[in-house]
């Protein structure tokens, strides 16, 4: 009589089996989709810091242009004196500013790596953990049938 529960305790395992297996997979997709999100949203930040570094650029071709055509206005040479100092300063600020976007966009850069990279870690990881879970889950089930004598032969004439 040890036989058909011994048969379905050992297709239950194997159930058991395949469903530790699949959650290991399914938790691979989700971190991998996680992480091609996140290089999306990194990606869109990125083209955010470029864009604040061409606005930048933009702001400051503005206040040079106003600036020299303030000096030309008054009659004074744009490319000497209170002028010229006006102009450099001006570029300068212009500069550091466009740096700083230029910063930015390489950190969201880098950013968008690590937590990629992270994520698919972190999915690989899942999926052996899966992997390992079925088999040991299984092993350990028929360990334990074994145990309490499903597999015996005796009293199964």
């Amino acid at each position: 009589m040890a036989f058909p529960w011994a048969a379905i305790a050992v297709v239950a395992s194997a159930g058991k089996a395949y469903a530790a297996y699949y959650e290991g997979m399914a938790k691979k997709a989700y971190y991998d989709a996680q992480a091609d999100m996140k290089l999306l949203q990194y990606k869109d930040k990125r083209i955010e810091s470029k864009e604040a570094g061409v606005k930048v650029l933009e702001e400051t071709n503005k206040a040079l242009s106003s600036i020299i055509a303030k000096g030309a206005a008054g009659g004074i040479l744009v490319d000497e004196g209170n002028i010229l100092v006006a102009q450099q300063v001006s570029l300068r600020n212009g500069i550091e500013d466009f740096n700083v976007a230029q910063i930015n966009q390489e950190i969201m850069q880098n950013l968008g790596i690590v937590e990629f990279t992270n994520l698919r870690a972190a999915g690989k990881a899942a999926k052996q953990a899966g992997i390992m879970s079925a088999i040991f889950g299984f092993g350990t089930d028929m360990a334990t049938l074994g145990q309490t004598g499903a597999f015996d032969k005796k009293g199964t004439a």
